[in-house]
């Protein structure tokens, strides 16, 4: 992980997590782009390069497995580390992200309480999926 401020893109399509990832990027200067489909996410990762990927697993407007596992087949973007997060009891959702290729996959609470720490341990190249690890037991 460098000393800069990370580049993170979010692949959401709701209103309510983008401020949530916002507010946990803040204290590490880190910089948030928001895209909503598979398309804008390549073509967000085309223009400027991003230290890590956030996809929310509960979206209904795109396939959260279909986004995972295009980054991680796109020669230009399989080394972008990937965060995916659902809710605590969303099991299935979680195991489809690792499957895909998702390198660490949490719960929401976790995404939303302990961000700084689940991205610092994701761009230093860990890959962890219990959130117990960031202080948190609900992944």
């Amino acid at each position: 992980m460098s000393d800069s401020p990370p580049g993170v893109v979010l692949v959401a399509d709701d209103l309510m997590f983008p401020s949530r990832i916002r507010e946990g990027l803040r204290p590490m200067g880190g910089s948030l782009r928001v895209v909503g489909t598979e398309a804008a996410l390549m073509a967000a990762l085309a223009e400027a390069p991003a230290d890590a990927v956030l996809v929310n697993l509960t979206a209904r407007r795109y396939d959260p497995v279909s986004v995972i596992r295009a980054l991680k087949s796109g020669e230009a973007t399989r080394s972008v580390p990937v965060l995916a997060f659902a809710g605590h009891v969303e099991k299935e959702k979680h195991e489809a992200a690792r499957e895909a290729g998702a390198d660490m996959v949490a719960a929401n609470s976790s995404v939303s309480m302990h961000l700084p720490t689940l991205l610092g341990r994701l761009l230093r190249g860990e890959r962890t999926d219990s959130a117990s690890d960031a202080g948190e037991g609900d992944a």
